[in-house]
């Protein structure tokens, strides 16, 4: 019971299977991922929403995600997607990594939502805003903006373009207590809360949306399928992190010996393998089943227990 306990503790709130849970739940999250919007909109001094629609699919207990299906897609957290009372769509995605050229990847998610939005034969003036908000779990550069919003201006008069291109993006490592609005400070306070059961109390009072999002963490938490599959998504996401620090110190060894060498095909295929090895070695050091390293680094399960 105390080991339940512990894990409940360390809840990552990140984890993409109870943030869509969290924020998709057709009938019970409508007014939940409005609130998050609002706070957001707030922040930025923009006009606020009445209602959404959502239309992601939420998660079931005991549906999976398909993780070998996303294996290349290591950046992305989550994706959530709903329409306004007034037509514009908002995408909300979480994202644990990135570097400095992440930007461009926000655009190419922006502008790949805004292609939708005409059929063939529709006119331009039915096009609506796309609004993407993005939650980083890092920090993008070395200023202290918390939340940045980024729009289409004229770089001398300052003259907006058009409000259809609105980028919205959140680096929760840079959070503070109670430098943003009240709304907002509120939902990045649950976000970035070390121990989510010791801090909701005072969160409750804060914002009573709270309450409606304690209670689905609870039945969250008190559901072994969902549990299950949250579980697994941390083991997936904490073997990712291992492969890529490994990924990164070998490629740095790597062309420290071999320079010039790396074109021969040769040399790159053992250097593949070598690689491949090192990173089950270091899955299998941290618990790992050898199903999970097999379908992570292309060795075969035997391969893998002569380790």
């Amino acid at each position: 019971m105390r080991k339940k306990t512990n894990a409940v503790k360390t809840f990552n709130l990140l984890n993409d299977y109870f943030i869509r849970y969290l924020f998709t739940d057709k009938g019970s999250s409508e007014a939940i991922l409005l609130d998050f919007i609002n706070s957001i909109m707030i922040n930025a001094n923009m006009k606020t929403f009445r209602s959404v629609e959502i239309l992601t699919p939420s998660p079931k207990a005991g549906s999976r995600l398909n993780l070998k299906k996303n294996r290349n897609l290591k950046e992305t957290i989550v994706d959530v997607k709903c329409i306004t009372q007034n037509g514009s769509v908002v995408i909300i995605e979480i994202q644990l990594q990135g570097n400095s050229r992440f930007p461009e990847r926000i655009l190419y998610y922006w502008a790949a939502n805004y292609s939708k939005l005409l059929k063939h034969g529709e006119r331009y003036d039915e096009l609506t805003p796309v609004i993407s908000v993005n939650l980083l779990n890092f920090n993008l550069d070395k200023s202290k903006n918390i939340h940045s919003c980024y729009m289409l201006y004229e770089m001398n008069n300052k003259k907006l373009l058009t409000d259809h291109l609105q980028i919205h993006i959140i680096e929760l490592k840079k959070f503070k207590k109670n430098i943003l609005t009240k709304d907002l400070n509120c939902w990045l306070k649950m976000f970035t809360s070390k121990n989510l059961e010791a801090s909701m109390s005072e969160i409750v009072k804060e914002k009573t949306i709270m309450e409606e999002v304690q209670k689905k963490y609870n039945n969250f938490v008190k559901s072994k399928l969902m549990m299950m599959e949250y579980e697994k998504k941390e083991a997936y996401l904490y073997g990712n992190q291992i492969m890529l620090d490994e990924e990164r110190r070998l490629g740095r060894e790597e062309g420290i010996k071999r320079g010039r060498e790396e074109g021969r095909e040769e040399g790159r295929e053992e250097g593949e393998k070598n690689k491949a090895i090192s990173i089950a070695k270091s899955l299998k050091k941290s618990g790992l089943d050898a199903k999970f390293i097999s379908e992570n680094t292309g060795l075969s399960i035997k391969e893998i227990e002569k380790l």
